[in-house]
């Protein structure tokens, strides 16, 4: 899936190692520096742009993907 492959690269993790329920308290890595690192490199992969109150909804990957969804963004089924 595309936007775990981009949350990997920027973690420096394997891919396979994420799920919807990944997030900062769970997955190596994953710091608040990290957090806005990840928001970035998404934004720029997808070519969308979050607000600051989507920015802060972000919990975890499952919301990250609802977000891109919701702005017309077409993503792979989790795994």
């Amino acid at each position: 899936m595309r936007l775990f492959e981009t949350v990997a690269s920027v973690l420096n993790i394997d891919a396979s190692s994420l799920t919807n329920e990944s997030n900062g308290r769970n997955t190596e890595n994953w710091d608040s520096l990290r957090h806005i690192e990840l928001i970035l490199a998404v934004e720029t992969a997808f070519g969308v742009t979050f607000s600051m109150s989507e920015m802060v909804s972000m919990q975890d990957l499952g919301d990250m993907r609802a977000l891109l969804v919701e702005k017309g963004v077409e993503l792979e089924k989790a795994a």
